[in-house]
């Protein structure tokens, strides 16, 4: 199993490969996987690998792949947001929350520095995946109350 600092690794490489298109993605699209290239998988998991050293998470649980629903980009800040799929061990039932993962960009040097990790809105309960493919406009919502704020300075050696 690949270490979160490797995990962050080789997300940073394909969101190299990917950042400067993504000012013309196509805004229309539901999901920006396909555009993203690896991205979706290597951010949950990302979030799967620092998510088990939080005490409060339960360890039966996995993180099994990510749809982003948005990316937006300042000139300082790439910022993806969409829906974490999970599921737990010895069940095939499959759960959704939201996640937003913000990254500062430091283009001088084409270099992705210091993230912030939120994931699970205190003020919606999850959802299985089979409610959520019904009402795929559940986690639409400006606001939230995020659950875990995993930063990378808190979390991952220099």
């Amino acid at each position: 199993m690949k270490s979160s600092k490797e995990i962050l690794g080789m997300l940073v490489h394909e969101l190299l490969v990917h950042f400067e298109k993504a000012k013309y993605f196509n805004k229309n699209v539901r999901y920006f996987n396909e555009a993203l290239g690896d991205t979706s998988f290597l951010l949950s998991g990302l979030l799967d690998s620092l998510l088990q050293t939080k005490s409060d998470w339960d360890k039966s649980k996995w993180i099994d792949d990510s749809l982003i629903t948005s990316v937006n980009q300042s000139d300082n800040k790439l910022i993806l947001e969409g829906v974490m799929i999970w599921g737990k061990t010895n069940t095939t039932q499959q759960w959704t929350d939201p996640f937003c993962f913000e990254m500062d960009i430091i283009k001088k040097y084409k270099d992705f520095n210091n993230f912030t990790f939120f994931f699970c809105d205190v003020d919606n309960r999850e959802i299985t995946y089979e409610e959520f493919i019904e009402n795929r406009d559940y986690w639409v919502s400006s606001q939230r109350r995020w659950k875990y704020i995993i930063n990378s300075n808190k979390v991952l050696p220099i």
